[in-house]
């Protein structure tokens, strides 16, 4: 006899949801959005391949008057598509991807990154090598 029998738990009980479908709540797609700004940020290949020359350009645009954060959001674009893609093969989720990552979390995730490195960089914290940007 299995435990879940003895305690006489059913078997869809027992399942975790899947939050990839339409019927969630907005704090699941909300953690999506999340575990997928985390895995891009932890993923180093899309780190090296995308963040350092973004990271550069940020910097270098982010001290004129005239810098325009919504404009530069879509320069975050690439890396965030590519991310989305790992992220549905990792996690082999099964609804289409177009559907879970719609424009809307591709834009928001866009702008959490020129959020998250533009303090970085005013903070002159981030650094390649021996040199901060």
């Amino acid at each position: 006899m299995k435990l879940y029998e003895f305690f006489n738990v059913s078997d869809d009980s027992r399942k975790k949801p899947d939050p990839h479908f339409d019927h969630i709540s907005a704090e699941e797609k909300q953690k999506m959005a999340d575990d997928v700004f985390w895995f891009i940020l932890d993923h180093d290949a899309l780190h090296k391949e995308y963040v350092l020359p973004v990271v550069g350009q940020l910097k270098s645009q982010i001290e004129d008057p005239k810098f325009d954060r919504e404009k530069f959001n879509k320069q975050w674009a690439p890396m965030v598509s590519k991310g989305c893609s790992l992220f549905y093969k990792k996690e082999k989720l099964s609804k289409d991807p177009k559907n879970l990552f719609d424009d809307k979390l591709k834009d928001e995730l866009c702008k959490r990154l020129t959020d998250k490195f533009a303090e970085e960089v005013k903070d002159d914290a981030y650094q390649i090598g021996d040199h901060s940007l």
